[in-house]
């Protein structure tokens, strides 16, 4: 099953009411505003998408497991590609981001 974080279309340049309205399309609810002012989107399946006070997106699957049992969740890019885990790159920045 593809996670709902990977299956929404590129935000990127949408207004922040544009990219709610897609979000609540595809079955997203807004849950939460963290202190740090994120403002979360959770899906039934686990997906989360977080929007930075600056307009970036971050894509999030469900939680899943490693081999020693320790839980994580994969980012996606703009594009619904996994982005994979670098130690010592940028690899927490999506490329996805709203007009404010």
């Amino acid at each position: 099953m593809t996670p709902a974080a990977q299956q929404l279309p590129d935000l990127t340049g949408k207004t922040t009411s544009e990219a709610l309205t897609i979000l609540s399309n595809y079955g997203f609810k807004f849950p939460t505003k963290t202190r740090g002012k994120y403002e979360t989107f959770a899906h039934s399946d686990g997906s989360i998408i977080h929007i930075r006070p600056s307009g970036e997106i971050v894509r999030t699957g469900p939680k899943i497991k490693t081999s020693q049992g320790k839980p994580y969740r994969r980012r996606y890019d703009q594009n619904g590609n996994q982005i994979q885990f670098i130690p010592g790159a940028n690899t927490h920045n999506t490329g996805e981001i709203l007009i404010l």
